[in-house]
């Protein structure tokens, strides 16, 4: 994957970078796992994959609206992964 995302909250960069190592809650990452592969000590074939998953989701979001920038907060659902303190005033931008 080599798309880029930034993740702002505020106005402030949380993070830049190839959405891959876009920011997952660790325990997202283990429930992924278990969820997947019965494996609640991922090795990082295990954790590559699901965080594919994670970046197949933010990615969808904005095929599905065909946007360029999601407010967090209007999908506070489905990015709950992310782990950012809050997801109040969060956008993230696909470049």
């Amino acid at each position: 994957m080599k798309q880029k995302i930034i993740i702002e909250q505020h106005g402030k960069t949380l993070f830049k970078g190839k959405v891959m190592n876009m920011p997952i809650k660790q325990a997202y990452i283990i429930a992924k796992s278990v969820e997947l592969f019965d494996d609640d000590d991922p090795c990082i074939i295990h954790i590559s994959y699901v965080i594919q998953h994670f970046v197949t989701v933010l990615l969808e979001l904005f095929e599905k609206a065909d946007v360029t920038v999601i407010e967090a907060k209007q999908h506070a659902k489905t990015l709950d992964f992310l782990d950012v303190k809050s997801l109040d005033g969060l956008v993230i931008t696909l470049k």
